[in-house]
């Protein structure tokens, strides 16, 4: 009997989001790398969450797009600025596995996309990330001990 594999990361994400069509090749690997960037940001004393109105529209595609160019043909280099950029780094164990294993996807494809389909890639994870904010906000109001009227 094989072992079941417990949910990466960014497919626990993606379940609260199951609503949006599945995407595969290097569109999934750019999506999951990008959510792993969105939820390793220090939203507490990151300069990012001091400047979060302009996060979604200018911030994280500005970023992802300039890194595509600024580090070269490499995933690791592209991950390196973005990253440090952006304060992001896997918070988890299972983050920097993953992030480990995506790193070693072929690069070219997924940084193509990067760059031309920034708008695109950055408004799914802004979906994923809403669709997981109000699934953790209907659990913790389901399980929080209110009293009844």
């Amino acid at each position: 009997m094989t072992p079941t594999r417990a949910a990466t990361p960014t497919q626990t994400w993606l379940n609260a989001a199951n609503f949006l069509p599945p995407v595969t090749g290097a569109a999934a690997t750019a999506e999951r790398l990008l959510l792993l960037l969105h939820y390793g940001i220090n939203w507490d004393t990151g300069w990012v969450g001091r400047r979060r109105e302009l996060y979604w529209d200018h911030h994280l595609p500005d970023r992802v797009r300039v890194a595509t160019y600024t580090g070269g043909a490499d995933l690791d280099r592209w991950w390196s600025t973005v990253a440090t950029d952006l304060e992001s780094a896997p918070s988890t164990k299972e983050q920097r596995l993953e992030l480990s294993v995506l790193l070693r996807e072929d690069s070219i494809p997924v940084l193509t996309l990067l760059r031309e389909n920034t708008t695109a890639l950055v408004l799914r994870t802004r979906i994923v990330a809403e669709a997981v904010q109000a699934l953790r906000s209907t659990t913790k109001a389901a399980t929080s001990p209110r009293r009844q009227k």
